[in-house]
């Protein structure tokens, strides 16, 4: 039985939209207590505010901006924890097992065989890319 075809349910019905009617037609806070209300935005709050665009700033280590945080945090959602230390082609596998794009596998498949990679920044530093490490260079 569906609710609103029993004579009840109907009956219900108009008991509940009578209870509300005068909170839904009043034009005004239904709230009992004033601080309840919810304060009126005018789009200045702090949710509108944009950190300055600066190196270092929003979790950017010295030495990295932030396209190569987001790069490198990229790469370690395609890499395994448990690959580790894996050389190239395993991390060709792994990347390409979690969709990884076809440039994305191609380069790992193009790093030097012989060597095998303990984590996901000793690969994105042989891929050519910044780490922390590299603040001590400049």
């Amino acid at each position: 039985m569906e609710l609103g075809n029993s004579k009840h349910a109907q009956h219900r019905d108009s008991e509940l939209a009578r209870e509300t009617r005068e909170y839904v037609e009043a034009g005004h806070s239904s709230r009992a207590e004033p601080w309840r209300e919810t304060a009126p935005t005018d789009g200045g709050g702090p949710q509108d505010e944009v950190p300055p665009a600066a190196e270092g700033v929003g979790g950017t280590p010295p030495g990295m901006d932030g396209d190569d945080v987001a790069g490198r945090s990229d790469l370690a959602r395609l890499l395994d924890p448990g690959e580790f230390p894996a050389d190239a082609q395993r991390l060709a596998a792994t990347a390409a097992r979690h969709q990884a794009d076809d440039a994305t596998v191609a380069a790992l498949r193009a790093l030097p065989p012989d060597r095998r990679y303990r984590t996901v920044s000793e690969v994105w530093t042989a891929l050519g890319h910044r780490t922390e490490d590299d603040s001590r260079r400049f």
